[in-house]
């Protein structure tokens, strides 16, 4: 008979377990989709990986990117990574196991600018305005008679003279 004296008390547990476990004031995650990296930079680490533009599929890929080449990470993923190549801005998919963070150097040498092999180097007599880029620069012949202001034109002659103490 003293068994029976414990089971209100085991049923009261349960139910007031049951209905503390029901009233959860935390919020569900229901996102299945990965966070964004913030277009974080990371460079081919494979002799040469494949790039896929539209989903990876059996057979060729679209293209092979060498060892070094910059991407942006665009979203993460265990198989492939979509990316945006930094040169070309082509955004496709590369193997995530192919690519790691790209380190300082590489980043550098990205963001230096781009010097034109096409480009006349500008003929100056003094070197720092041969290294300002971007400046034209043009040789005047002061001597042009088009270069020369007109002569300005002076008071007419009737006014009185001024006085000798000014």
């Amino acid at each position: 008979m003293n068994c029976f004296r414990y089971v209100p008390a085991a049923a009261f547990a349960a139910l007031a377990c049951l209905t503390s476990c029901s009233h959860s004031t935390k919020p569900a995650v229901t996102s299945t989709r990965p966070e964004k990296t913030g277009g974080q930079l990371y460079a081919v680490s494979a002799d040469s990986t494949a790039f896929f533009k539209r989903g990876v599929h059996p057979g060729e890929p679209d293209q092979k990117l060498p060892r070094e080449t910059l991407v942006r990470l665009i979203r993460p993923s265990f198989g492939f990574s979509k990316v945006e190549l930094v040169q070309s801005k082509e955004i496709g998919y590369v193997a995530s196991d192919d690519i790691r963070p790209a380190n300082s150097a590489l980043i550098a040498a990205a963001s230096a600018p781009k010097v034109d092999p096409m480009a006349t180097p500008i003929e100056s007599s003094t070197p720092t305005e041969s290294t300002t880029p971007g400046v034209e620069q043009f040789r005047l012949n002061s001597d042009d008679p088009r270069l020369v202001p007109p002569p300005e034109d002076l008071p007419p002659s009737e006014l009185p003279t001024p006085p000798p103490g000014q």
